[in-house]
This record gives structure tokens, sequence and C-alpha cells, in this order.
């Protein structure tokens, strides 16, 4: 196959961590493992322009950066923002609707290129718009018709439009959008460090007889964590400690919800150095990632891995993996009783979890297979 080159358009990445930045390394990792040439166009801040120094294919749209949301930039248009034109990308991909998935909008046309969407985020859900602008019932609906009627506008513009999974895919064609195809976000699991649960236990200080559930993302507000902050007191009676693996703009609020409960067994471990992240999921007993907002759920592919048993909310996205191995359980997003009594149900069937049937599924060459027949 002939080598191909492929622009990648984003409003967030390193260094920050979320599921668009981790799709964006794994798949650019792959691509080019392949011989394909990948340019990625962030909006971004200084962090994010000190990297291009050493990354010769990276080009940062400086913008404007929400306060609460600093992994997030509104790019504005700069001599970065235009650089497709000198480089002449085979394929333009947006890995967002907005700021910067509109420079590559335009190029796409500038240069009658083929336009790519991924739909990353459920930036029109309740939860979302409550976290991010506002939390008044009537100006959430007045958002979400406006949002929905801007996203159905972009994707239109494009040739083909990604989705992570099948339940992402009804949403967007109830929405009146065609050309959707299903390709989840792959993972590099070659590439991923072993570790043994009793080692990384003790270098994080934990001893070997906890029982430990994990979360591991973005720490904001609608992901659902005031759940399980909720029911940490029912699950320390159960004997479980909970660690928040990771930081974010709802920190504080968790931490004071936390302490005015009186919980006694959650930690929060603040943001996780990446040569630690393997520690804290070989060390978990479950993984739980309560959002209800995920359009997939990658944390939960890394879980797999180390053989960690997930909770999983009923009735979204993240529940699909299930359909390739038994590997956990779901449980309502809205009802502390049941994640307990599904938390304790886990731990004390954990032998019967199986995870060989996710690792193959959503291997990072088998996602990069469907993605090039698209390319292509």
């Amino acid at each position: 196959m002939e080598t191909l080159k492929i622009a990648f358009y984003t409003d967030s990445y390193l260094p920050s961590r979320d599921g668009v930045v981790t799709s964006i390394i794994n798949t650019r990792k792959e691509l080019e493992r392949r011989g394909h040439e990948v340019y990625i166009f962030a909006s971004g801040g200084r962090q994010t322009a000190a990297l291009a120094k050493k990354d010769k294919r990276l080009f940062v749209i400086k913008g404007m950066q929400f306060n609460r949301y600093p992994q997030y930039t509104m790019g504005f248009i700069n001599k970065e923002s235009t650089k497709a034109l000198d480089i002449m990308p085979d394929i333009i991909h947006a890995h967002t609707p907005f700021s910067a998935g509109l420079f590559g909008y335009k190029a796409s046309v500038q240069l009658n290129t083929k336009f790519i969407g991924t739909f990353h985020t459920m930036v029109f859900s309740d939860e979302a718009i409550s976290a991010y602008f506002t939390n008044n019932r009537a100006a959430i609906k007045l958002s979400k018709f406006v949002v929905m009627r801007y996203l159905k506008w972009f994707y239109s513009k494009t040739d083909n439009v990604i989705a992570p999974t099948v339940y992402v895919k009804n949403i967007l064609k109830n929405a009146g959008l065609k050309n959707i195809k299903v390709i989840p976000t792959g993972v590099d699991f070659n590439s991923m460090r072993i570790e043994k649960k009793e080692q990384a236990r003790k270098k994080l200080g934990l001893k070997s007889k906890d029982k430990i559930i994990l979360y591991f993302g973005r720490v904001s507000k609608e992901k659902n964590i005031e759940l399980i902050i909720k029911a940490a007191k029912l699950l320390y009676s159960a004997g479980f400690k909970l660690i928040i693996a990771a930081s974010g703009p709802y920190t504080k609020d968790l931490i004071h919800l936390s302490k005015s409960i009186g919980n006694k067994n959650v930690i929060f471990a603040g943001f996780i150095k990446e040569e630690d992240i393997p520690l804290y999921y070989a060390a978990a007993d479950i993984l739980c990632n309560p959002s209800t907002f995920e359009t997939q759920g990658i944390v939960n592919l890394y879980a797999a891995f180390y053989k960690v048993p997930v909770l999983l909310p009923e009735r979204s996205a993240q529940e699909e993996m299930l359909k390739y191995s038994k590997c956990g359980e779901k449980f309502n997003a809205h009802s502390i009783k049941d994640l307990v009594e599904k938390a304790n149900y886990v731990y004390d069937n954990t032998n019967k979890y199986k995870f060989n049937g996710v690792i193959k599924e959503f291997d990072i060459s088998r996602a990069v297979d469907k993605l090039m027949a698209i390319y292509s």
C-alpha cells in the first residue's frame, strides 16, 4: 500500500491525558509503524507548544484555554493552523468538531482532500452541558438544540463519521447523520508493561489484603464519580478501599463531598505519572467508571490487560465490551445499592471473568485495519 500523509486535528493533546489524546497517540503510533506519515494539528498552550520543538510533525494552534477545563483550547487562526496547505495531506481526520476541526474542514475544502471525523465526546449530553456551561434547565435544553444542530452540520461535511461504539452510532443515526462507521479506539497491548499485583501494591503502599476499587480517568462533573463517593461508606463496611487515580476540575468538590460524608476509605491519588499508571491497574481488584458520558471507555481495555474485572453502567457505551468477553458486570448508574451489591459479587467471583476476547477485539492493529479501509 502507498504511503499516506494523514493530518489529525484535535482540541486536546499532550501533556493533557484523556480518551481523545490516548486514541490519537495509539493510532498515530500504529500508522507510523506501517510507514505512513501522521501530522498533528492541536489546539494548545505553552506546554503543548514545547512538545512541538521535539516533534516536527506536531503543529500547535495557540488560542484561549478554558479556566475550569484547561486541557481544552479554542484555537485561533495562525500560520500553524494553515500548515496543512504546505504539507498537502492525503487524509484529513478531525478528532473534534470545534475549533481545530473547523481548521481541518477548511483545509480539506481547499485541498479537495478526503475529510473524516471521529465522534469522541458526548458534547450534547445534559451532563456535559451542565458541567461546562450552565445548570439552568431551560438553558440546557436550548444549548442541546443548538449543539445538535451544529454537530449535524459539521459531521455532514465529512466523507465518513467514525463512532467508537454501536451505541454512539445509533445516537448519531437518530440525529440524522449518515455514512457512520463503527471503529473502536484500539490499544497497543504489546507495548504495555506487565506488573504483578503484590509488587504493584507494595510500591503504592497498599496491603495485600486490601480490597481495591479503582477509578481511573479525568475528575470532572459529568463522570458521575459522585456515585462511588456516596457509595464509599457502604463499601467500607464491605472492606473496600476506593482509589481515585486522577486529577481534574472537580477534585476539590469530590474531596469536600467525601469529607462531609465521613468517608475513611477514599484515597485521592491525584495526577498519575505515565510510568506509574500500570501500578494502579495491576493493584486493583475492580475498575469502576460510573460515567454514562463515555463514547467507549478506554480505561476498561487497560483493565482487561491486567485481568481486572470491571463495573460498567447499564445502558451506556461502555457495556458493549462485554459482548467480547464476560469481563465484568453492569450496574444501575443511579443506584448506590446496586453498585455496592455488584462490587461484592465481582470481588467474590473474580475467577469467573475472562479477558482474551476483549484484548483480541480491541488491539490497535485491528482498529487501524478498519481505519485504513476508510482512508483508502
